[in-house]
């Protein structure tokens, strides 16, 4: 790999800046809660420059609008950057979803092809037939070795679950491997938050699903700051007083936020949303980066969050939620 130069970004990072403009806004995505009709919200991310290559779409086929513009992201900031090695790590989550549905496809005998995501590093095609074949030379070492112990441990269980749970670990570890060796403080910052509030969440769904110490050790994912230990040792803990430990983490604020939403109506909806809104305050920061990768990977993940924001929106237009209703899952967004 070599050496990395801030100054190797100044273009790139003055372009993605130059797109910000037309990331969702708190004022276009109070609009998109307030139209009358879901047709009409659809319509505000025209404005936002969805939909470009598409005729103008029906509200109910949305999720076409959503996977073209997240396409559209990867590949024009993959078409800028000079070291693509320090943004590959962000496709890798699509690599493992396209590997969960090629499984899953194989094991139930069912076709999902309309679930598979064109942006991973590795074509669908070539990692379809890969696993068709059980051919993965060429492949990351965790991504072979989390497809085979699916293969095998599926095989002896017929447990559906365990496919996520295999891939998911091996996903982000693979992702801890990478930014291990990028030497990059923001990307290693921004993967090990995500990894903490992914393995915040497990705890707490474990637990109030009665589920045993040993239980969330299985599904525990390595490469966050927030030892396995800790959950552990603290497993029958309060959730207040849980969050005390997570203090020295910076991470009190995830289950001071969320505790009494989760005693009141054992819903996860607060706690999500303030994981979410905790990884945007993270890269929010990067604002005041003049260039470099930051920039970049900002926009990525607040992309990403965009996306999420817009399918809570429309899904809940859609079922005819209220407005109300809606905006208690809405995640705070980038611009």
């Amino acid at each position: 790999m070599k050496k990395y130069n801030n100054e190797d970004y100044i273009f790139a990072a003055t372009y993605i800046r130059s797109r910000e403009k037309y990331l969702l806004t708190q004022e276009k995505a109070d609009r998109m809660l307030d139209s009358k009709t879901a047709d009409d919200a659809v319509r505000i991310l025209y404005e936002l420059q969805y939909g470009e290559g598409l005729d103008e779409v029906a509200a109910s086929e949305f999720e076409k609008l959503l996977a073209l513009e997240m396409i559209k992201t990867y590949d024009m900031v993959m078409s800028l950057v000079p070291d693509k090695e320090y943004f590959n790590l962000f496709l890798y989550p699509n690599d493992y979803h396209n590997i969960k549905v090629l499984l899953k496809a194989e094991f139930s005998s069912v076709s999902s092809e309309d679930l598979l995501i064109g942006s991973g590093t590795i074509e669908i095609s070539d990692l379809a037939d890969k696993i068709q074949n059980r051919n993965f030379h060429g492949m990351r070492e965790e991504m072979a070795k989390g497809i085979k112990e699916v293969i095998e441990t599926f095989g002896a269980t017929q447990d559906p679950q365990v496919i996520d749970l295999i891939l998911d670990k091996a996903c982000y570890k693979d992702m801890s491997l990478e930014v291990a060796k990028l030497k990059n403080d923001f990307i290693r910052g921004y993967v090990e938050l995500k990894i903490d509030t992914i393995n915040i969440k497990s705890f707490i769904r474990a637990r109030e699903m009665k589920k045993s110490w040993d239980f969330f050790s299985k599904i525990y994912i390595e490469g966050g700051k927030v030892p396995e230990r800790l959950f552990i040792n603290n497993y029958d803990d309060a959730y207040e007083q849980f969050a005390e430990k997570l203090g020295a983490f910076n991470l009190s604020a995830v289950l001071h936020e969320s505790a009494q939403s989760l005693k009141e109506t054992g819903r996860f909806t607060v706690l999500e949303k303030f994981c979410d809104n905790l990884l945007m305050d993270y890269v929010r920061e990067s604002r005041y980066v003049p260039f470099g990768v930051e920039p970049l990977v900002s926009y990525i993940v607040a992309k990403e969050s965009e996306i999420k924001t817009i399918r809570i929106i429309m899904a809940g237009k859609l079922a005819g939620l209220s407005a109300e209703l809606i905006k208690e899952r809405i995640r705070s967004t980038y611009a």
